[in-house]
């Protein structure tokens, strides 16, 4: 295990030290002074923080809710071996091998307010009469940055599904036919106590993955229209690129791995715990 300890505590034990040490100094282009925990009382009362922070917990949660639901859907329909189903599993491998850079480029010229296929599609099935500005308005953009995240997230999300799927034993679903039990009840008490583990793991890959969307809110919306679609990460990234105020931002940092950490421990205390 030696190997593995020392390659986390260089890459990833001192860059969370040294953010903590940051987190404790107000920086800029002049240089840096000593402030304690002043960063973190800005932030108590920063409203752009308190919008970044609510439209973060949408934004994860949103993200993870349809991404486990849809993606264990897909994964029952896609369960039976079908041509249909083999076509919609290499799409789902194109999906998720595309890089996210370049999906979510591919994502913004399609929601663009002017040249958009999107638009193009709606207006030539007389679905709109004018075109629409997706990525203008806060509602639309957000959702647009969610439906992009979606796309790429759901093939593993599925494929994880699936392959605990095929490990459920036939003889199960036998035997429960054979006492009445109805679909629902199969799935209930067959299906998902045999699938839990990945599950469980699959949730908390979708919560990080959800909550550390980087590329899709940057790329698509840039954060706007006014912050509304500004989550802690790109926030971060803003603080620290754009204003140079590194010690926001690795206070920003510091809070957002807190709230990762914290979400794992609960979700092992709560959940990986009751299994063993």
């Amino acid at each position: 295990m030696a190997p593995a300890a020392f390659w986390l505590i260089i890459f990833m034990g001192l860059p969370i030290l040294d953010v903590a040490r940051t987190s404790l100094y107000h920086t800029s282009y002049k240089g840096e002074h000593f402030v304690g925990l002043g960063n973190f009382l800005n932030l108590a009362t920063d409203e752009t923080f308190h919008l970044v922070l609510r439209n973060t917990a949408v934004w994860t949660f949103c993200g993870v809710v349809l991404n486990v639901c849809l993606g264990l859907g897909a994964s029952l329909l896609l369960n039976k071996r079908t041509w249909i189903n083999e076509v919609l599993k290499a799409g789902m491998v194109l999906a998720w091998s595309t890089p996210l850079v370049v999906a979510a480029i591919g994502w913004k010229w399609m929601l663009n307010g002017e040249y958009g296929h999107l638009n193009s599609l709606l207006l030539s099935l007389h679905f709109i009469d004018t075109p629409i500005h997706w990525l203008t308005g806060a509602n639309t953009a957000f959702a647009g940055g969610l439906v992009a995240r979606l796309w790429t997230a759901l093939p593993f999300t599925t494929f994880a599904f699936l392959s605990a799927l095929q490990t459920v034993p036939k003889s199960l679903y036998e035997a429960s036919a054979i006492d009445g039990a109805s679909a629902w009840q199969q799935f209930r008490h067959v299906t998902f106590p045999t699938i839990r583990p990945v599950s469980l793991a699959v949730l908390l890959i979708s919560v990080i993955w959800s909550f550390n969307s980087f590329v899709f809110v940057y790329v698509i919306t840039g954060g706007g229209p006014a912050n509304q679609t500004q989550i802690l990460v790109t926030e971060i990234f803003r603080r620290a690129f754009g204003y140079f105020n590194f010690g926001e931002a690795s206070a920003l940092a510091l809070f957002a791995f807190l709230i990762l950490l914290g979400a794992s421990l609960l979700q092992w205390r709560f959940l990986y715990r009751r299994e063993i």
